[in-house]
């Protein structure tokens, strides 16, 4: 936005929105100044990762978890520190895969340019460039919902709106819309589809009239779709994810902050899942001009604007939630931890096989294991835990907003059917009920690398239509705590390969989030009109669960 030489804020701006009643909790997370005194711009991360732009400096910081320390990992090629603009970042989700990105890249913008880091340590390197797209201000985020191909979507201070994909030959940029120039478009997102109502699966954009423009994917735009207020300078639009992740067990939303006052400092504040309970799929709009947060919801037939939190004094820039849908390195473990079972399992059967087999049998065996009985008798119970813990919850299939804890204790509720309802065309319409279901899993692995593939099958051979895995997917540890996670899904078959390291060997749970709309569109049943699933993980028995779609 424009660069504000003083802050004015007022008690009536801070009520000017309804719902003052409630407000988050939010936290000093990170202190970042550069040159010229000037904090962050940009901010994006994943569960493992949390990075940073600099207004006044180009580099590339990392923000240490435990301290919030940040730590330079890359310069920005083009400009001298000094030079002070507004670089913004996304790092790359897994749904962009489908668009040639490379999962866990990191995307930064410098003017018309976008630059590309491989993480851990690079390189840097130009992407792209987009001519005339403007000197500063460039926005940028990933399609997270499918309406304009999982692409990248470009904001330009011209008034030009832009998706990139980066197939075979890329990357290619296409002009989405243009709109009129001058307003500062920044900080795009895809608004969740459909549940954000009118504006579902459209890019919203802020821009410096205190508006929140929408556009459709056939360039179709709507000008002041929503209106924040006078002099709020709205800075970007941040999607309140369905389900929340956390960066190294602290906050799962940032917002940067480039300059201070009136108590507040410049550096990031961090945000809890707590402040967000309720609000999945509705949005947020960080405002640079009086430095508040506005939360807009749809309540199925209109919007409502509520006051979400004020960082009082702060000159409010990027900010960004931690995205599920970004995995978790597993390169790096893979070749290490391939060679350790081969030269532990190699001398561990041999040294038990070959001494404890001659020791027993020989001198001690005959004479001190007459009385059977006892071991008879030892035999007989371990049998008995093992039908009444295997069985029952090896998988199960249930409703949306299930837990780990809910699965592994046995309280968790069993999702027999999805609902569906056909249209005049003959295909399945939006209304798929419920939106999103899980299926959970118990795998005993030993330490380390370990995969698993889910597949999901039509029994009744009247139907084709398959699920994709959506965002909120992961495995957990015998406590149901987060590990190291990387799924994929096979375009083809909808298989989903689950990767991830146990730092121990024991019980793990996978859960694997589907989303129910993704057979919105296909052509209905036939013959008959309820479809049976079942989903089942190769190699592990009794993880066979089934599902019923049925038609309303």
């Amino acid at each position: 936005m424009k660069r504000k030489t003083t802050i004015s804020l007022t008690i009536a701006a801070l009520l000017s929105l309804s719902g003052m009643v409630y407000a988050a909790n939010h936290v000093f997370f990170s202190f970042i100044v550069g040159t010229f005194s000037a904090g962050p711009i940009g901010v994006a991360g994943s569960p493992d990762t949390l990075f940073a732009t600099q207004f006044c400096d180009p580099q590339l910081l990392s923000i240490d978890c435990v301290t919030g320390l940040p730590s330079p990992i890359a310069t920005i090629p083009g400009f001298p520190s000094g030079q002070c603009m507004e670089r913004y970042m996304i790092v790359a989700p897994l749904v962009s895969a489908t668009a040639g990105f490379t999962p866990r890249d990191v995307f930064v913008t410098q003017g018309n340019d976008i630059f590309k880091f491989t993480q851990p340590a690079g390189p840097l390197v130009s992407f792209t460039s987009l001519p005339a797209c403007g000197d500063d201000h460039t926005g940028i985020t990933f399609d997270h919902v499918g309406t304009f191909g999982n692409d990248m979507i470009l904001s330009c201070k011209n008034g030009t709106i832009w998706k990139v994909d980066n197939l075979p030959g890329g990357p290619h940029a296409f002009l989405v819309a243009t709109l009129p120039i001058n307003i500062e478009n920044e900080g795009p997102a895809v608004a969740p589809s459909p549940s954000f109502g009118t504006y579902g699966g459209q890019i919203l954009v802020t821009n410096d009239n205190d508006a929140v423009n929408a556009i459709r994917n056939d360039g179709f735009v709507t000008l002041n779709a929503f209106v924040t207020g006078a002099g709020t300078g709205p800075e970007s639009v941040q999607v309140i994810p369905q389900t929340l992740c956390t960066f190294c067990s602290n906050g799962t939303f940032f917002q940067a902050v480039e300059a201070g006052g009136f108590g507040s400092f410049p550096g990031l504040y961090e945000y809890f899942p707590a402040d967000f309970a309720g609000f999945g799929g509705d949005i947020l709009v960080p405002c640079e001009g009086n430095s508040q947060i506005v939360r807009i919801h749809w309540n199925g037939s209109s919007y409502d604007m509520f006051f979400f939190d004020a960082i009082v004094g702060g000159l409010l820039e990027g900010s960004g939630f931690i995205d599920c849908n970004i995995p978790s390195p597993t390169p790096t473990p893979t070749p290490t931890f391939t060679p350790t079972p081969s030269a532990t399992f190699t001398p561990t059967a041999t040294a038990t096989f070959t001494p404890t087999a001659t020791a027993t049998f020989t001198p001690t065996a005959t004479a001190t294991f007459t009385p059977t009985p006892t071991a008879t008798a030892t035999a007989t119970p371990t049998p008995t835990p093992t039908p009444t813990t295997t069985p029952s919850r090896v998988s199960q299939i249930t409703p949306t907003g299930t837990t780990c804890s809910q699965f592994s204790n046995g309280t968790a509720q069993t999702l027999a059917n999805l609902n569906y309802s056909v249209g005049n065309d003959g295909k399945i319409k939006q209304n798929v009920t419920p939106g999103v279901f899980f299926y959970w899993v118990k795998v005993t692995v030993p330490a380390g690398n370990n995969s698993f593939t889910i597949t999901q099958t039509i029994t009744t051979g009247n139907f084709t239509g398959l699920f994709n895995f959506t965002s909120g997917s992961s495995a957990y540890n015998p406590n149901c705590g987060n590990v190291s996670t990387t799924i994929t899904q096979d375009p083809t078959t909808f298989a989903v390969t689950v990767q991830f390291n146990a730092p121990t060997a024991g019980t793990y749970i996978i859960g694997v989030k589907y989303d129910s709309k993704s057979i919105v569109g296909l052509p209905a049943p036939s013959p008959g009109t309820t479809v049976h699933y079942d989903f089942a993980t190769t190699g592990v028995p009794g993880s066979t669960s089934g599902l019923d779609l049925i038609k309303n």
